[in-house]
Order: C-alpha cells, then sequence, then structure tokens
C-alpha cells in the first residue's frame, strides 16, 4: 500500500456514482447483474433519506496523482440479536475493485467497520460469503473470521 493513500470514510452524496458503479461490478462479480435494479435515485432515497444503513467507501489516491479514486466499498447495518441483546454489525457487501484487491483495501475497511460496531454497542460482526469464493475465505480467515457451519442462508421472494 506504499504506492498509494487510502482514506476511509462515510459515503457523502457525491461518492454516491461510483458506489453505485461498484455495486454495479459486485452484481456482475456474483452472477445477478440481470436482476440488479438500483439505479442512483434509489441509491440515494435509500441511503441518505432512509438512512437505513452504512456505506463506508475507501478512497484512494495514487503517490503520483491528484485524483481520488473509490477503491471499495463496504455496505452495513445494525440488527438487534437474542443472542446477547447487542446490536450485531451485519456486513451486507465488501467490495474491492479489481485494481486495488491485495493492496489493504478490504483490510482498512473491515476494520473501519469493527470500530464502528463498537462504537456501537456490537458485540460482533457477521456477513456471509459466497461457498465457491475461496480468495475472500482466506481473507476473512486471516482477519480472524470464522465459518460458522451451523446455519444455512435462506430466502423467500415475496413478490409472488
Amino acid at each position: 500500500m506504499s504506492d498509494m493513500a487510502l482514506k476511509i470514510s462515510r459515503a457523502s452524496q457525491q461518492d454516491l456514482p461510483a458506489v453505485l458503479g461498484l455495486m454495479r461490478e459486485l452484481a456482475d462479480f456474483e452472477g445477478y447483474l440481470a436482476q440488479f435494479a438500483v439505479t442512483l435515485e434509489v441509491l440515494e432515497q435509500q441511503y441518505l433519506q432512509r438512512n437505513t444503513f452504512g456505506i463506508l467507501v475507501a478512497k484512494a489516491a495514487g503517490a503520483n496523482s491528484e485524483s481520488t479514486d473509490i477503491a471499495g466499498i463496504l455496505v452495513y447495518f445494525f440488527q438487534p440479536f437474542t443472542y446477547d441483546l447487542t446490536p450485531w454489525l451485519i456486513v451486507k457487501e465488501l467490495y474491492v475493485a479489481a485494481a486495488y484487491r491485495g493492496r489493504g483495501v478490504g483490510q482498512a475497511l473491515m476494520l473501519e467497520a469493527k470500530r464502528i460496531g463498537k462504537a456501537q454497542g456490537s458485540s460482533r460482526m457477521k456477513w456471509e460469503v459466497l461457498t465457491h469464493n475461496q480468495a475472500a475465505r482466506q481473507f476473512y480467515t486471516q482477519l480472524g473470521a470464522r465459518v460458522e457451519d451451523d446455519w444455512r442462508t435462506m430466502s423467500l421472494s415475496l413478490s409472488d
């Protein structure tokens, strides 16, 4: 990471077009681009007006560049758990642009999410990872995460 400066912050309204672009890249990576329905207007409404989730952005500036790129995003929300009656920080999405992978961006975003969770009284962070994404699984394990084999994610469409 010596060739770039990295700043982690809450996404601003000016960041949202780039955030949307990374969300679209993630949809392509995870195989649901055809169903991706988020527009800039929807993102602005849900993030800025409803304020039900947070978005962290990693802004990177190269040593020889005056431009700042959004290198990665982390989308999170809080969910209370009857396990200990604390709000767990749920990481919904972590995505680092291909050009910035392996340069500490994901780790910096996760550390900031951890800091935010602690500040809000959370006792845990939780997230899902695609079973075939070995690189992500290794990354999370290196951060100290463990795979929970006792649970399976289930979903039910509410559009029917």
